[in-house]
């Protein structure tokens, strides 16, 4: 007979599985409206594209080998192919930069392939697009479930140097958690990460001297933080030596300024920026896609859409607790090996929290992501 923690995990299960279900209506008026918007992009933005490619088109491009365009390049692909780095995804084709002539180009793309900015392909085709036959091994990634599909991974960047994770002081408030989930994330994907706080200036002396009691338990982790203020050009010249000659994406919660931060420092970029929602204090979207500039210096920059929330799944033990090194430092003192510092009687990771020794912002991301570990795994 199956206990009352049991049940309780079964309904938590079938709750987060329900928060991603639609109706068969839905799910085809989504697709109709992710259709129409993109028709509307391609004429507004870009007249001289024509629309995806026909049926004829990309069965000649299945007959090429959709099996080369999918593996991993190991030496068996053609030599002398030119070597691209995807720059921005569109419905039915991307675009290229070929280093080291730094010349953009649109390339064709079956459905199937599943490519990602700062993705790097090999290419052929002279008469006509080119196409990838090839996608070089990825150093690293950013990626995320799928808010369609929660069983599947959506990849948002590729081969980065290093993630800057964007907050801001309020307007919307800096959230721990979410900066702990995206630290998860990166560990995952083996990125290095970048705290960026903005909007500094809106602080007086007693607000700073709580966002660096804040941000101390990242100091312990060793994930450095820069302070910026993209409104009044606060620390933008910190953050610009942190990101010389490296690949580099910006990712963080809806309104936090990342558009307004790329447009200082890249002021040709000319990104839409817009203001919060006054009634709700949450970020608007004003960056639909992402994509790939240069901002000189061989510092290139990924811009992404904001992240209101963000989950994992399939969630190991093991990596939650890799990412949380500051909880292990004193969970060796807890009475039960197994301890999960939530409930357990001699629990040295709360003692050290009451004590003040340990962040309860950091004890708080925990718990949350140990609901979020697969069951199998505790």
């Amino acid at each position: 007979m199956a206990s009352e923690e049991d049940k309780r995990r079964l309904r938590e299960r079938f709750r987060k599985q329900l928060r991603h279900a639609v109706s068969h209506e839905e799910e085809l008026r989504r697709r109709q409206a992710a259709k129409a918007r993109a028709a509307e992009r391609i004429d507004r933005d870009e007249p001289g594209w024509r629309g995806e490619p026909d049926a004829e088109t990309f069965a000649k491009m299945r007959r090429g080998g959709r099996a080369r365009r999918h593996r991993e390049l190991g030496g068996a692909a053609p030599p002398g192919l030119p070597r691209a780095t995807v720059t921005a995804v569109h419905q039915g084709r991307i675009e290229l930069d070929f280093a080291p002539a730094r010349v953009a180009q649109r390339l064709l793309l079956d459905p199937d392939c599943r490519l990602v900015v700062g993705d790097e392909v090999l290419c052929e085709g002279t008469d006509g697009p080119r196409r990838a036959v090839a996608l070089l091994p990825r150093r690293t990634r950013l990626a995320r479930p799928d808010p369609g599909n929660p069983h599947r991974e959506l990849l948002l960047a590729a081969n980065v140097d290093v993630a800057v994770i964007v907050a801001a002081v309020r307007d919307p408030p800096l959230r721990p958690g979410l900066i702990d989930r995206f630290l998860l994330a990166l560990q995952r994907g083996g990125v290095a990460p970048l705290l960026c706080v903005n909007k500094v200036d809106l602080l007086d002396a007693r607000g700073l001297a709580e966002l660096a009691a804040t941000l101390a338990p990242y100091a312990g982790l060793d994930v450095p933080a820069v302070l910026c203020s993209a409104a009044a050009g606060l620390g933008l010249g910190e953050l610009r030596e942190r990101l010389r000659a490296r690949t580099c994406v910006f990712v963080g919660h809806s309104g936090v300024g990342k558009s307004s931060l790329l447009n200082a420092l890249d002021p040709a970029g000319a990104r839409a920026v817009a203001a919060v929602h006054a009634g709700s204090g949450q970020g608007r979207h004003t960056t639909a896609g992402s994509r790939l500039c240069d901002l000189g210096d061989g510092t290139r920059v990924i811009d992404t859409p904001g992240i209101r929330a963000f989950g994992f799944e399939r969630l190991l033990l093991a990596e939650l607790r890799a990412a949380f090194p500051d909880l292990a430092a004193f969970a060796s003192g807890c009475r039960f090996a197994d301890c999960t510092h939530a409930h357990e009687p001699g629990c040295a990771v709360r003692e050290a929290v009451a004590a003040g020794r340990l962040a309860a912002a950091r004890l708080g991301s925990w718990l949350r992501l140990l609901g979020e570990v697969d069951d199998g795994e505790r």
